[in-house]
Formats: structure tokens, sequence, C-alpha cells
């Protein structure tokens, strides 16, 4: 087993403190946005919105779109990394197959990937509407910016797991996989974020170092480049829980400054 029962507990317990800190400060904030779609006819609500979202982006207006737009991709972000958090023991697999015999540890560790793509794109929605970046793709000084205006705590740090095979890390990510990589979406800053933590194992001490790890990993999930044999083998499972909370808890300080 990768972790014992009472660390997983434990785990468990962590990430189910995390939901509840961003469900709180979301009731925070909606409490000052509510009731719905009540900005597009008051001015005074529409300029004291504005006035908070100037802390992220001094670019934000008091225009009716564009405040309805970033109070609407806020929520649905938050929406998302929310379901995510919320998902305690994530499985995806065949429901029929489950009654019979159990889930499986592969359809477990799929299910670990999942909540970790869903957690990221959840938070991607949030802090593009709250910069005030609606651009494709992500600019890692957006996210400098973003992350250093949460006034975040000391992170902690996230060691590398111990895998018994390395060589066969080393050849995932080496030449002889780079063009499929390529195919698949997975860019050289992916693959040396996963290098450096897994293989070359250098811990992850700061939350931006968390983000750039967690995007690397949503990636290979997401365009099919890490499966979750692989998930297992590495011991990674664990890595995928925290790494979906971190975004969350970030997302949690970032929305505390609206309120």
């Amino acid at each position: 087993m990768e972790h014992s029962t009472s660390e997983s507990e434990k785990n468990i317990e962590y990430s189910a403190k995390v939901a509840e800190n961003l469900r709180d400060v979301w009731n925070d904030v909606w409490n000052i946005f509510e009731p719905d779609n009540s900005w597009k006819d008051d001015q005074s609500k529409r300029t004291m919105i504005q006035q908070k979202l100037v802390y992220f982006s001094p670019k934000h207006s008091e225009d009716v779109e564009h405040i309805d737009k970033v109070i609407k991709a806020v929520t649905r972000g938050v929406a998302l990394t929310q379901a995510a958090v919320d998902w305690k023991h994530p499985t995806i697999g065949d429901e029929s197959c489950y009654r019979k015999k159990g889930r499986t540890a592969h359809e477990k560790f799929r299910g670990f990937q999942w909540r970790l793509v869903i957690a990221y794109s959840g938070f991607e929605i949030t802090y593009k509407g709250l910069m005030n970046y609606f651009e494709k793709g992500t600019n890692l000084n957006i996210i400098h910016d973003f992350i250093n205006k949460c006034n975040l705590p000391t992170y902690q740090k996230l060691e590398p797991p111990i895998p018994k095979q390395k060589s066969n890390l080393q050849k995932w990510l080496s030449k002889e996989d780079e063009a499929i990589a390529e195919f698949l979406g997975v860019n050289d800053g992916d693959k040396t974020n996963i290098n450096q933590w897994l293989v070359k194992s250098q811990a992850v001490c700061h939350w931006e170092e968390a983000f750039k790890l967690a995007k690397a990993l949503r990636n290979t999930t997401a365009h099919g480049f890490l499966q979750p044999t692989k998930v297992g083998k590495w011991k990674l499972k664990n890595s995928f829980r925290i790494l979906a909370d971190n975004l969350a808890e970030i997302m949690t300080y970032g929305l505390r400054k609206l309120v």
C-alpha cells in the first residue's frame, strides 16, 4: 500500500478542511454579490465590486458586461474546484463492475488524477477572472502576481515520492517519448518541473512551484500521457491529492481579499 490507513485518514481530514475553508470564504463573497444579477441594475453595487477587484488588477472596470463576466467566471471556477476537493474518495471506472468486485487500484489512481484536473480547471478560471486575464494559455507572470497578492502562509514542503524504478521515469521523460509528448501537448516546462521533482528528487518548497507541478501533472493526465498504472508505480496518488488541495488553498486566500 502507498500509505498507512492513519496517514490516509489524515489526508482526507486535511482535504475536508480545505474544502470547508473554500466553501466558507465563497459564502462570504457571495453575501456581497447576492442576489444573483443584482449588479446589473445597481450602479453602487458595481462600484463596490469593482473597488474590490482592482486589488487584483487596476484594469477592472465598472462596466456592466465586465463585472458580470468576472463574477460569472469566478462563480464557475469556484464551483469546479469545490466539487474537486469535496470528492473524498475519487474513482473513475465501470459502475457495474464496481458493484460486483469493488473499485480497483487503477480506478482509484485515475480518480485522483482527474480530481486534480477538475481542481486545476476551476483554479484557472478563477485566477483569470480575478486578474482580468482572459487570454488562452498560462501566463506565468500573471500567476506569480496572483499568488503574491494572495498573501499565503509558508508552503508546507511537498517531498517527492521514492519510486522503485526510476529508470522507467527517466525513459518516460526522455527523448524516446519526446515526439508523443509533444503531440499530446506536454511542453518542455511541464517535463522540466516533473523531472526536477520526481527524477531529481527536489522537493516543492513554494506555492508557485506547487502550481507549476500541478499544471504539469494536470497536462500529462488530461492529454493521456500519464497513465494510472504509472501513478501507482511511482507512488503519486497522495501528491495528486495534495496539489489539488493546494490550488483550492490559493483560491481561498485570494477570495478573502474580496471580503
